[in-house]
């Protein structure tokens, strides 16, 4: 239980900081954009959604490939789905 925590708590502090790096760097509109938005933490991430593997969401940034907890955001554009299956997440 411990070892999933640090995973956790390092996957956040990743997030947060790849996130602010994200955010700074503009991003042009496309069919395949998703926007994360982290609710406890009052920013969002866009980009290209690259696929949704072990309950994260894997997007292309303009800083590059980025893993966001889809337990941590929610998911606004056309990439987004609304009904998250155990095949795509991992569990």
């Amino acid at each position: 239980m411990a070892s999933i925590m640090v995973k956790l708590v390092k996957s956040k502090i990743i997030a947060i900081t790849v996130s602010a790096m994200a955010l700074t760097a503009p991003s042009s509109a496309s069919a395949d954009d998703i926007a994360l938005t982290f609710e406890d933490h009052g920013f969002t991430v866009s980009g290209a959604l690259v696929r949704i593997e072990d309950d994260r969401y894997v997007v292309m940034t303009e800083n590059g490939e980025m893993l966001v907890p889809v337990a941590m955001v929610t998911c606004e554009g056309t990439g987004c789905s609304t009904d998250i299956t155990k095949d795509q997440t991992g569990s």
